[in-house]
């Protein structure tokens, strides 16, 4: 759709986009009104991931790059090291990974928890690919403390935990840990109902800023892995309640009351949860996601909150 913004996906018709979003979405993501050039098409990727195995600070199958904003040429570039964004490409095995990761994003910035500054971006070949900013780096390019729960519980397995032990590890290390319970408590609803089976220990971590201390850090690596792995035999990776299949509401009040939350704090987060029912089903309706992904998205969402609200 040329009037939707390539960040926010919303579709604003008495705003104008500038390259594809709004100005203040690509103000928020590149610092410019206008965003930058991208000098490299899909097979680029590769072949640039490629040349920067072992030397990169990203890691994952997927390939990636980590890039800069060169304000003088007004264009990403890829970097090896301190790179202030993270780029991934289409991919022949998952089908629109990029579409998939922005709108799961998105909604979670519709309900509520913290995300980074992120967008669908044109590559020169024309095909979308998914871009995020770093939010354990700050303008002047210093890194913040970072360390994800994987760590955090010393395992050598990132699948191998509960969201029960990353809530103990909070309580622990937080200084915030009524703020970050609450959201982890929300995250663990948002990533069932968008059928995120792959949220492992290294998708959650703890970060330090100045001001707070150490606190959950902002959602990343936030896909529907149902819609492109049909055959995923899990619903959750971590388990929830002793359980990664067939949950219930019952199983998510249980979860409220061992990270510590009063039934008002529950009641509030599954609330606002139903209410916004009709803004993410809206989302996934007018995503960049073709009709057949839109159509399989939307199933698995209506049934999982099915299960959790009738």
């Amino acid at each position: 759709m040329n009037d939707q913004c390539l960040s926010c996906q919303n579709i604003e018709t008495d705003l104008k986009l500038t390259g594809g979003y709004h100005p203040r979405c690509s103000r928020k993501l590149f610092g410019t009104a206008r965003p930058p050039k991208v000098p490299f098409s899909t097979p680029d990727i590769a072949g640039e991931a490629q040349k920067m195995v072992g030397r990169m600070s990203i890691s994952g199958i997927q390939p990636k790059l980590s890039l800069i904003h060169d304000r003088k040429s007004h264009q990403l570039t890829v970097i090896e090291r301190g790179g202030s964004y993270i780029l991934k490409p289409q991919t022949e095995r998952f089908e629109s990974l990029p579409e998939n990761e922005n709108l799961c994003m998105c909604s979670a910035s519709v309900y509520g928890i913290a995300v980074p500054s992120h967008a669908l971006i044109p590559l020169s070949d024309g095909k979308l690919a998914y871009l995020v900013k770093r939010f354990d780096r700050l303008e002047d390019g210093t890194k913040l403390q970072q360390e994800d729960f994987q760590q955090l519980l010393q395992t050598n397995d990132k699948y191998d935990g509960s969201y029960e032990k990353i809530a103990n590890v909070i309580k622990k290390y937080s200084n915030v840990p009524g703020l970050d319970l609450v959201e982890l408590f929300e995250r663990a609803l948002l990533n069932y109902v968008l059928g995120n089976g792959d949220a492992h220990l290294k998708n959650f971590s703890l970060i330090k800023e100045e001001s707070i201390g150490y606190h959950l850090s902002p959602v990343y690596d936030l896909v529907n892995s149902r819609l492109v792995l049909p055959e995923e035999r899990e619903e959750m990776c971590l388990s929830l309640q002793g359980k990664k299949n067939r949950f219930s509401r019952k199983n998510f009040i249980k979860l409220a009351e061992h990270f510590g939350l009063t039934n008002k704090q529950s009641a509030n987060s599954l609330l606002h949860l139903h209410d916004i029912t009709p803004a993410i089903e809206k989302m996934i309706e007018e995503s960049f996601l073709n009709e057949r992904l839109k159509d399989r998205f939307l199933e698995i969402y209506r049934k999982r909150l099915k299960r959790i609200f009738r």
